[in-house]
C-alpha cells in the first residue's frame, strides 16, 4: 500500500510540472498582434487604427488639436500633424507616441513622403523638408510668401533623373528640387482664383489642379505653362487623378468630370445630387468617389456608366481607397464605412464618435494603400 501512495503522489506530481510548464505568469507581456490597419483621425483628436477586415478598433491615441491631414506611415512610423502644426510619431502597431515635434505654424496639406529619410510639409507659407531618421530635425525650407494649404506632389520632369515637389499656394503653382528646397520655376496664373485642390502629379510632362473659378488646369512640368484648361460650373476642389488619358475631378455644380488628357475636351460627366468635395480613387477600371448628397459612387473609367452608389448617413468629403475588393471610406456622420467593391454591400460600419475630414490610409505591413494623387488633400 505504502508503495502505491508513493507511486501515486509521484504520478501527481509529474502531472503538476508538466501542467506547471504550459502556463504563463501574468507578468509577462503578451506578443503584439501583426495585422493590417485603417489609420483614421476624427474632430475629437482621436487618431484610430482599426481591422480593414472586421471593423473593429484595435487601438487609439489622443492628439492635442483636430487633424485635418491625413496620416503618412514613414520609416516604419506612423505620423500624424495636427492643426497647430504638431507633429506626432506613432508606433503603427501599438499605438504608442514615440516622439512629437514642434513645426511652427499651422497645417492642413498631407505631409509628402520623399522617401524614408525625407518627408516634406506645407506648414503655413511654407513648405519644409524633414528627417524623420534624425529626430524630425528640418532638411530646408523655402517660403511660398502666401499660404499653402493644400498637399504636396512629386514626380520628376521629362527625362530628368532629379525629384521635384510641386504644388499650389493662392493662384500660383510651383516646382521645387526636392534634394534642397531651390525653386526650379514658379508660374503665377493669370486670371485664377483659389487654388483649394492639390496638384496631381501623375507623369512626368504633365500636372493638373482644380481652381475656385471652376476650372481644371493642365500645366507643363517643365515650366508651369498652361496647357489647357476645362470649364465646370462652379468651383473644383476635388483633386484630380490621371488615369488612361482621363483626367477626373468632382466639381462643386455636382457633376463629375472625365477629361481627356491630350486635348482637354470632355469624355464623359456624371451627374450627382451635390456638391463633390471628395478626391476620387481608382481600381480595376472603376472610379470610386464620396459626395455631399451621402453616396459613395463607383463609376466605369472607359464610358462614365454608373457600377453602384450606397448610401452613407452623412456627407462624404474624403477621398475613399479600396483594396482588395473593399471600398473604405469615412463620413460626417462620425461612421467608417467598408462596401463591397463590386457590388456595393456593406460589409461593415464603425461609429468613431467624431466626424472625420481627413482621408484615412490602409496599412498592410507590406505597403501603404493611400488616396491616388500623391500628398492627398483633406478632401
Amino acid at each position: 500500500m505504502r508503495n502505491l501512495k508513493c507511486i501515486l503522489l509521484g504520478l501527481i506530481g509529474i502531472t503538476f510540472l508538466i501542467s506547471c510548464k504550459k502556463e504563463f505568469s501574468p507578468d509577462l507581456p503578451l506578443p503584439t498582434e501583426l495585422s493590417p490597419s485603417l489609420f483614421v483621425v476624427n474632430n475629437n483628436n482621436v487618431v484610430l487604427a482599426i481591422d480593414p477586415k472586421t471593423g473593429r478598433k484595435k487601438w487609439e491615441y489622443k492628439v492635442d488639436n483636430n487633424v485635418i491631414a491625413t496620416p503618412v506611415v514613414v520609416a516604419g512610423k506612423l505620423v500624424v500633424v495636427d492643426v497647430s502644426g504638431k507633429l506626432y510619431s506613432i508606433n503603427r502597431i501599438n499605438g504608442k507616441l514615440e516622439t512629437s515635434v514642434t513645426l511652427g505654424a499651422a497645417v492642413s496639406g498631407t505631409p509628402l513622403v520623399v522617401d524614408d529619410s525625407r518627408l516634406a510639409i506645407s506648414v503655413g507659407n511654407d513648405v519644409k523638408m524633414y528627417n524623420p531618421l534624425d529626430g524630425f530635425n528640418m532638411v530646408w525650407q523655402y517660403g511660398a510668401g502666401v499660404p499653402v494649404t493644400t498637399s504636396l506632389a512629386k514626380n520628376t520632369i521629362g527625362t530628368s533623373d532629379t525629384l521635384q515637389i510641386f504644388f499650389v499656394g493662392g493662384s500660383s503653382v510651383i516646382a521645387l528640387r526636392a534634394s534642397d528646397g531651390i525653386v526650379t520655376w514658379r508660374q503665377d496664373v493669370a486670371g485664377a482664383g483659389i487654388f483649394n485642390s492639390s496638384i496631381c502629379a501623375a507623369n512626368h510632362n504633365y500636372l493638373y489642379a482644380g481652381n475656385d473659378d471652376g476650372k481644371i488646369y493642365a500645366f507643363n512640368s517643365r515650366n508651369g505653362s498652361s496647357f489647357w484648361t476645362y470649364q465646370t460650373g462652379s468651383a473644383v476642389q476635388s483633386s484630380p487623378v490621371s488615369v488612361g488619358g482621363n483626367i477626373m475631378a468632382g466639381s462643386n455644380d455636382r457633376n463629375f468630370y472625365s477629361i481627356d488628357s491630350a486635348t482637354g475636351l470632355l469624355r464623359w460627366k456624371v451627374t450627382t445630387g451635390d456638391r463633390i468635395l471628395s478626391s476620387p480613387f481608382v481600381y480595376d477600371q472603376n472610379v470610386y468617389f464620396g459626395c455631399n448628397d451621402f453616396n459613395l459612387y463607383t463609376v466605369n473609367i472607359i464610358d462614365g456608366t454608373l457600377k453602384w452608389k450606397s448610401l452613407a448617413f452623412g456627407t462624404l468629403v474624403t477621398s475613399p481607397l479600396v483594396h482588395d475588393k473593399v471600398a473604405y471610406i469615412n463620413s460626417h456622420d462620425n461612421n467608417v464605412y467598408a462596401f463591397d467593391s463590386e457590388t456595393g454591400a456593406q460589409k461593415w460600419i464603425y461609429n468613431t464618435n467624431g466626424y472625420m475630414v481627413s482621408s484615412m490610409i490602409l496599412d498592410n505591413l507590406t505597403e501603404v494603400i493611400v488616396p491616388s494623387i500623391s500628398g492627398n488633400n483633406s478632401f
